[in-house]
């Protein structure tokens, strides 16, 4: 007896030393991801730059416009007459962006925003029109007197202070959209990360689990298929970085928890898949089935003696794509009054990504075993 308990520790530390090998090599194998907080800082330059050298051009080309119109001059003069009010509005709308971004409207201080910015808007119109002053009447080949600039200047204030309005107005309006559409897209990753992390380690634990039964058994060959099939599903799983994927691609990732699963049941376990061709290309969020699958192989497979069944279905039907996970077990109990981390993640992912665009339905059937459905909007990925 005290030799084989020593054989069974024995395993374990081996099984643990292949486990950590394989987990070091997964980790180093796997490529550095961006910091968020650096590419949520890209993302707000790349908005900066859109809307500085955006609105500017576009002002710009209005009021050569405006000047091809009333002095009935060619656009090639009336592009170099407006030339120094694009480059004058350049760092004007860089600091009406930072303006913007200083004072957003938000609740609690709505009131104070309005004051800034029609205070500011109103300096963004006189300094615009004050700086392009001297450089119209020199074009103009006017006399720079103080009478002609102020001429000049209350002639443009007439005629070009509503453009500089809207353009203030613009800008801060295009910030303020870009800004709040990329918060939600941050929370809304965010939140999919995190229901992600939350089924990673769950997922992790049970597998663990299983190792550690086969190596208290004393199954050599069996522990190392496992932790090296446990490599190869993490490597892919940590590489994938986008929220949905393939179909065809699902159930690559799938198949390779699947095995795992049948080192530790062998015969008991019998998995089939009916994929219709035309469901292959669609998309599904990252690891969906896995959860659920793990479901039934525990809830079901491991609760009945002898065979178990397990089948994944995939069918279209009016514009959706419709995914089933089915099993031979007792079903889902009466009792039960929460579905558990794998079904209440699975819910929360899918209104994540889909919104009420989705249906999620599990349950008892009548002729025995459990079921869950999913049903999400069919769409690929453009060619």
């Amino acid at each position: 007896m005290g030799q084989d308990e020593g054989g069974g520790d024995r395993m374990t530390l081996q099984a643990d030393d292949l486990l950590c090998g394989a987990l070091s090599g997964v980790l180093r194998s796997r490529p550095m991801q961006d910091d968020p907080a650096a590419a949520e800082r890209r993302r707000q330059y790349a908005n900066t730059l859109f809307i500085v050298v955006g609105f500017s051009a576009a002002r710009g080309l209005m009021e050569a416009a405006w000047t091809y119109a009333a002095r009935q001059v060619s656009w090639h003069v009336a592009l170099v007459w407006t030339l120094p009010s694009w480059l004058f509005l350049l760092p004007l709308a860089a600091a009406t962006v930072v303006l913007a971004g200083r004072f957003s409207f938000e609740r609690g201080n709505r009131a104070r925003s309005v004051v800034v910015h029609t205070l500011a808007c109103a300096l963004f119109g006189f300094i615009h029109l004050g700086a392009i002053t001297p450089f119209r009447v020199l074009i103009a080949n006017e006399p720079m007197t103080w009478e002609r600039l102020t001429h000049a200047f209350l002639v443009a204030i007439r005629l070009l202070l509503y453009l500089d309005v809207l353009t203030y107005w613009a800008i801060v309006g295009m910030y303020l959209a870009l800004h709040y559409s990329n918060l939600r897209t941050s929370l809304a990753e965010a939140r999919l990360a995190a229901l992600r992390a939350q089924l990673n380690p769950h997922f992790l634990f049970n597998t663990l689990n299983a190792i550690s039964t086969l190596a208290l058994k004393g199954d050599q060959p069996a522990v190392t298929e496992t932790i090296g099939r446990l490599s190869g599903l993490l490597r892919a799983a940590l590489d994938e970085h986008t929220e949905e994927i393939s179909l065809t691609r699902e159930m690559e990732f799938l198949e390779d928890y699947v095995a795992i699963q049948r080192i530790r049941f062998a015969d008991r376990l019998c998995v089939e898949t009916q994929l219709a061709d035309d469901t292959l290309d669609g998309l599904v969020p990252t690891m969906i089935l896995q959860p659920i699958v793990e479901n039934a192989i525990k809830h079901g497979v491991n609760a009945q003696r002898g065979p178990g069944h397990v089948s994944v279905s995939a069918v279209r039907n009016n514009g959706s794509l419709v995914i089933e996970v089915r099993d031979t077990g007792p079903g889902f109990r009466s009792a039960d009054t929460h579905a558990g981390i794998g079904l209440t993640n699975t819910r929360a992912r899918l209104e994540q990504l889909y919104g009420s665009r989705y249906l999620f339905e599990y349950g008892s059937k009548p002729e025995g075993g459990a079921s869950v459905l999913i049903s999400i909007p069919f769409h690929d990925r453009p060619a």
